[in-house]
């Protein structure tokens, strides 16, 4: 990273230590809570092929974009980032206001992404240099009340033409009693209004987004941890659905996830 790279960050980072506009937005996990999920991280490691299960659906909409500047809003640790890059062409940013930074610049380095810009700010608060081809998330607009801002400011984001994706966790119907039950700090840090495909897509709309896709995938897994007496029969019903070519059922009631593609008219 060069001296005004290092600088640009160095200032945003002191930005994002002030009172954040997260709180406005209703923040329902905090910065503190994601620097403790994030200290527990493995060792990087080399990316081998589409691993992630939402593949199938992005691809059908990524493949063809003809790449350009990608945007990944709360990074995390940098994986998404590495995944739209290696399999669609996008050359890479990354946003993320926990102290997470170091990880994904490693996992980065680690996977030859090249010339990626890592933004520690908030959200709400940092003003991009430019427009992105793509912006998306993955389990992180569902942290906030005010789901319009979030999607809204997805779509701000993005340059005309280009795609906004969206991906959250589905923790309505059966995993709502699940993660109720055995993850409840994991519950507490969620809201629901854009885990439902209708609140979403009328959202994706009303920011002046196309919508392209927005649905549930695959027919039953849980996204959060369950105890061991749980989890084995929890498999056992996974790998049932596999075997019987049922697995790939999308539903409001047992999916793991909601996509939704959307294009900026």
């Amino acid at each position: 990273m060069n001296s005004a790279s290092a600088s640009c960050e160095a200032a945003v980072s002191a930005q994002s230590e002030q009172q954040s506009t997260s709180d406005a937005a209703g923040d329902a996990a905090g910065k503190n809570y994601w620097n403790s999920i994030w200290e527990k991280l493995p060792p990087v490691q080399r990316y081998d092929g589409p691993v992630h299960e939402q593949h199938p659906v992005l691809s059908r909409f990524l493949s063809n974009a003809g790449g350009g500047d990608a945007i990944e809003i709360g990074c995390g640790t940098g994986n998404y980032m590495i995944y739209i890059n290696k399999e669609f062409g996008y050359r890479v940013d990354g946003l993320d206001y926990s102290n997470n930074m170091e990880y994904v610049r490693a996992n980065l380095s680690c996977n030859g992404v090249q010339n990626a810009e890592l933004i520690s700010a908030d959200f709400f608060e940092f003003v991009p240099a430019k427009k992105y081809d793509l912006v998306l998330s993955g389990g992180f607009a569902e942290h906030f009340d005010d789901h319009e801002l979030v999607v809204r400011k997805h779509a701000e984001w993005t340059k005309p033409g280009g795609l906004v994706v969206i991906i959250v966790p589905n923790l309505t119907h059966i995993h709502r009693l699940l993660c109720g039950w055995f993850a409840p700090k994991v519950l507490r840090v969620h809201r629901f209004a854009l885990m439902r495909s209708a609140v979403m897509r009328q959202t994706l709309e009303k920011a002046g987004l196309r919508v392209l896709h927005c649905d549930y995938h695959k027919t039953f897994r849980c996204t959060y941890a369950l105890p061991k007496m749980v989890d084995f029969p929890v498999r056992a019903v996974q790998k049932l659905l596999r075997i019987s070519r049922l697995d790939d059922i999308g539903n409001r009631f047992s999916s793991p996830y909601l996509i939704a593609v959307s294009r900026k008219s």
